[in-house]
């Protein structure tokens, strides 16, 4: 599998843990939260802003808390990502991604939808996500 399928696996796996369903128990959410702590670089950072204001969130570690901290927050959601655009760096040692995320909170009818532009470094461990922001709307 080239670059770009690798990259696409691997933003499959970071949907998959994302969502959880409102009868997963505390190990398997647990589990997920420690597994998608390694789809990132150690020294991430995230910085999102528009549906929820703005909020930043720097390394692993509390990406890790944040997706705990979410989970507190609904009892189930369903997260995915569409219209995914890879762009392999020529010395494949990086790619950006640009995708649009959907999401969907438990007791809510309509999903939340938001542009992202992620940043993958090559790593020994594979394609780990170093950067992430979300897309300015056009107005």
């Amino acid at each position: 599998m080239g670059p770009e399928g690798q990259i696409r696996k691997q933003l499959s796996e970071l949907e998959e843990l994302v969502s959880y369903e409102a009868d997963e128990g505390d190990l398997a959410s647990l589990g997920k939260v420690k597994r998608l702590g390694g789809l990132f670089t150690e020294d991430v950072e995230i910085k999102l802003t528009g549906f929820a204001g703005a909020k930043s969130v720097k390394g692993r570690t509390q990406v890790q808390q944040a997706a705990m901290a979410a989970r507190s927050q609904a009892s189930s959601l369903q997260a995915s990502l569409h219209d995914i655009t890879v762009q392999v760096a020529e010395d494949i040692t990086s790619a950006t991604v640009e995708a649009t995320g959907r999401a969907k909170l438990s007791g809510e009818r309509s999903s939340v939808v938001q542009d992202f532009v992620f940043t993958l470094e090559k790593t020994s461990e594979g394609w780990l996500i170093s950067k992430v922001k979300t897309m300015e709307a056009l107005r």
